[in-house]
């Protein structure tokens, strides 16, 4: 109970499984990729998997504040209006599994019919390529929007160990439905949600739009109108204009777009609605450029390289930091966190060309700030201090040679 299980749940179900997992599914992604390239069929695209890549860090990094809202909420639930008892047994495990799948569908079905819970899901849906890569594309605010949601479960005598399991089990099966390459799969499109089934519910055709919300069963969608087969080529976005530019952008655009509809619009109820009613409701999407996903940028290769550096160190970084951080100080764990992550996005904003003027002098001051810090490693844990100051040292150079050539021109040009 308390803290003491907030940490548990963290430590065995949180960041273990993650660290364990995450290479794996990298190595699909990159398979996934491979097959891309060999069929020709242009279903990835380095900047747009790049920016999945750095809104899953994260979103991950977020979810450890999640986590611990989650249990906190699932315990007070528990504690103040458990109306039944549940045999503490595989009973309750089965009966967890529907619940909360069934909770999940209609979350999924509520966050496509608000806009508030929108602006928190659609961060998900906003790509234009649809790939295993999409299956990190999620907002940490669709996470702590789902708390209310979960704390009816406690009140029918669920554990909130035995929900947050399960919860994080379902949610494996959400990353591999993420794929185009497979094919309806039989007797088993009538029971669990299968890739045909998940290409409809990223579809932006008319025909395809707010269908098939199930997390691991397609039963609901089914016994509740929004089941939709997969019929016709799909077509894959949002139907509001929006342009991939950075992580952040892509986890905050909507909320942005809220903020001016409400600024808009006239009268207390009406702004009430534009938070509560469906997305695009009484004011028309502010205007921003569409996507072309046939384009492609061209970036000067050292900056290429730069952010290829980044993105194979955070990630290396990231996955370390969860295997190892267990024996290490709550500083370390936050400071290398906080690298990882970073250097994710920044290599992100760079292979999407959404930088701006004042990157040079932002991401200088990332390197030495993290750099100061990082001098304090040396002191408690000397192997690991190094590490980091030998990346910073390398980063830095690499960097002041980029910002000469590169990044000083167009912070003149611009």
């Amino acid at each position: 109970k308390g803290f003491k299980g907030v940490f548990c749940i963290i430590d065995l179900f949180m960041l273990n499984y993650i660290a364990l997992l995450i290479p794996l599914f990298l190595g699909l992604i990159a398979l996934e990729w491979w097959y891309s390239i060999k069929q020709n069929d242009s279903r990835y695209h380095a900047p747009n998997t790049v920016l999945n890549m750095a809104v899953g860090a994260i979103d991950q990094f977020g979810a450890l504040l999640y986590l611990l809202l989650l249990y906190m909420a699932l315990v007070f639930s528990q504690k103040h209006f458990q109306w039944l008892i549940l045999p503490n047994d595989w009973r309750q495990w089965l009966l967890a599994f529907l619940s909360v799948d069934f909770v999940s569908y209609w979350y999924h079905r509520f966050s496509h019919r608000i806009n508030l819970l929108w602006a928190g899901h659609v961060t998900h849906h906003s790509s234009s390529y649809f790939n295993l890569s999409n299956g990190f594309r999620t907002s940490p605010f669709q996470g702590l929007f789902r708390i209310p949601f979960w704390m009816i479960l406690p009140v029918f005598g669920f554990d909130p160990l035995v929900l947050v399991v399960t919860f994080k089990v379902i949610g494996l099966h959400d990353f591999f439905v993420h794929t185009s390459y497979i094919p309806k799969l039989g007797w088993l499109e009538w029971v669990i949600v299968t890739p045909s089934h998940h290409r409809v519910h990223h579809g932006k055709n008319e025909m395809y739009i707010d269908k098939n919300y199930g997390s691991a069963l397609i039963v609901w969608d089914r016994m509740f109108g929004t089941y939709q087969e997969e019929t016709e080529a799909v077509e894959y976005g949002i139907t509001s204009k929006y342009e991939d530019d950075s992580p952040l952008h892509a986890i905050v655009f909507h909320f942005k777009q809220i903020i001016e509809q409400v600024r808009k619009t006239r009268g207390w109820l009406n702004k009430l609605k534009v938070l509560l009613m469906p997305p695009g409701w009484g004011v028309v999407y502010l205007d921003v450029a569409h996507v072309d996903i046939n384009g492609e940028k061209s970036t000067e290769k050292g900056v290429v390289y730069y952010a290829i550096w980044l993105l194979i160190t955070g990630v290396l970084g990231f996955v370390g930091i969860l295997f190892s951080y267990a024996i290490l100080p709550p500083f370390t764990v936050s400071y290398c966190f906080l690298l990882a992550v970073g250097n994710i996005v920044q290599s992100a904003i760079l292979l999407n060309q959404s930088e701006t003027a004042n990157f040079g002098f932002w991401e200088s001051f990332r390197l030495m700030g993290f750099g100061l810090f990082g001098y304090f490693l040396l002191e408690t844990l000397i192997p690991l201090g190094y590490l980091v100051m030998g990346w910073i040292f390398i980063s830095g150079i690499g960097f002041a040679v980029l910002k000469s050539r590169y990044f000083g021109k167009k912070s003149q040009n611009n």
